[in-house]
């Protein structure tokens, strides 16, 4: 999968295909309330559009009926895209569709005369399409090429995170080659089980808080204090003073090819942590060598589909957990260090959030963004055999920031990185030279002796699979 975002995605020019979604029946109102990502993502919704997209080729024209079929399908499988979000009496409700009486609806292509053409073309329907008030809140395209063409679909993040991606590909790829290749005897009955983000949700609201005296509360409350109860901000000067946002930039960039991400693999488990645990040491040390200090707090996303029903169902399936990197002497000391203290920061993910904010009497924010470094290996995700084959992507939109923001993923080409940050001239001078010397610290561990063996002790976590 390659992770992206919209002012980096040039799709080839060709007939840009979209479908809408209309109800022969009205929508009812649903019990369940919005989860806690939900509640806050709507509660900001009006200041920008964020949506998560993905991309895939096929061979030769869209057969359109199959594709139709296909959408069809998918947005009856999953259940969070057959409801939508609306304002009733000062309060954000969900409203449920039934799927029997949804159909799709062909508009008119619109051709792009060329590459540029055809992604402000894409841009801009996603932007008008990917709103969580009102339904539906994606879209769902395609462009017709003669050789080879794309389906293309987005999603408001209301509904979807960066596993959701991988579920969606490999979803649509099974219905359209399957409507495709035998369209009276295929049946989507034929795809894996999959439970509904809505169920999801009505659990998260009837969960019973966790006790004042679980340690892991503790721990949270603990890593809010030493930040003043305050979410923790990238440490280096981004250019833009608390209280004030800059146009998004966004960089995208491979961090090691797939023989030195081997390599770094064997290096951290050597030193008793994951990918992920050497990804974030880098980062500290990054930090620390430019002049930002030797601790590096932030938070990560990590995702909940831990029970089968949720494992291949579309929806904001994550948490986020805490987590202080400090940099030591030299990339592996870091690394024998942050391995411990990312499993401790893991077992922190199983306090809801919102809990640990009520338990804080609030949070004192002065940005809007929140610096994070999420992680997704999407060679465990649905769809990893096919990825490469179907120069599958996952693109996000450009909007503003005030803060930095990194999505690391591996696949079997290697590591790479997204970066998000405010675009000043401060900005991307520090973002440079952070992700230079990010890259020589990997180059240093890749280099680093193979003799050191692991205490018993130190046996490396599981990567957590992190939100888009």
């Amino acid at each position: 999968m390659h992770v992206t975002t919209i002012d980096h995605f040039r799709p080839q020019a060709g007939d840009f295909l979209t479908w809408s979604v209309d109800s022969v029946g009205s929508p009812q109102v649903s019990r369940v309330p919005p989860s806690f990502n939900q509640s806050v993502h709507l509660a900001g919704a009006e200041q920008h559009s964020t949506w998560l997209a993905t991309a895939f080729r096929v061979t030769g024209r869209i057969d359109r009926r199959a594709l139709s079929r296909a959408y069809h399908a998918l947005i009856t499988r999953h259940g969070t895209l057959h409801s939508s979000f609306t304002r009733c009496d000062n309060r954000i409700v969900r409203m449920e569709y039934d799927p029997s009486t949804l159909r799709l609806i062909e508009n008119p292509g619109v051709r792009a005369t060329d590459d540029c053409a055809m992604q402000h073309a894409l841009w801009a329907s996603l932007d008008a399409a990917c709103h969580p008030f009102g339904f539906p809140a994606y879209l769902l395209g395609a462009i017709d090429r003669h050789d080879e063409s794309t389906i293309i679909c987005g999603f408001d993040h209301a509904h979807v995170d960066a596993y959701s991606m991988s579920i969606i590909v490999d979803d649509l790829h099974r219905l359209y080659h399957g409507y495709r290749r035998m369209p009276a005897e295929f049946s989507a009955e034929s795809l894996m089980m999959s439970g509904s983000f809505v169920d999801y949700c009505a659990e998260e609201a009837e969960m019973t808080d966790i006790s004042d005296s679980d340690p892991r509360l503790k721990a949270w409350l603990r890593f809010f204090d030493e930040c003043e109860r305050r979410p923790p901000t990238f440490p280096l000067d981004l250019g833009v003073p608390p209280g004030q946002t800059a146009t998004q930039a966004a960089d995208v960039r491979p961090l090691l090819g797939r023989s030195d991400t081997e390599r770094f693999a064997a290096f951290c488990r050597r030193n008793g942590s994951s990918v992920y645990g050497g990804i974030l040491s880098a980062m500290a040390l990054a930090v620390r060598d430019l002049g930002g200090g030797r601790e590096l707090p932030l938070l990560f996303p990590m995702h909940t589909r831990r029970s089968e029903p949720w494992r291949n169902a579309v929806g904001w399936f994550t948490t986020n957990a805490p987590i202080r990197v400090v940099a030591g002497d030299g990339p592996a000391v870091t690394v024998q260090q942050t391995g411990p203290a990312l499993r401790r920061a893991v077992e922190l993910g199983g306090i809801p959030v919102s809990q640990v904010i009520a338990a804080l009497g609030g949070l004192r924010r002065e940005r809007n963004d929140i610096f994070m470094v999420s992680y997704v290996d999407y060679r465990t995700l649905p769809a990893a055999t096919l990825r490469d084959e179907l120069d599958a992507h996952h693109i996000s939109n450009v909007t503003t920031a005030d803060d930095a923001q990194f999505w690391v993923s591996r696949t079997r080409g290697g590591l790479s990185i997204r970066s998000r940050y405010p675009d000043t001239p401060t900005g991307r001078a520090t973002i440079t030279s952070f992700l230079d010397q990010v890259r020589v610290v990997l180059d240093a561990a890749i280099a680093a002796p193979t003799d050191l063996l692991v205490p018993p002790t130190m046996t490396p976590p599981l990567d957590a699979v992190a939100d888009g």
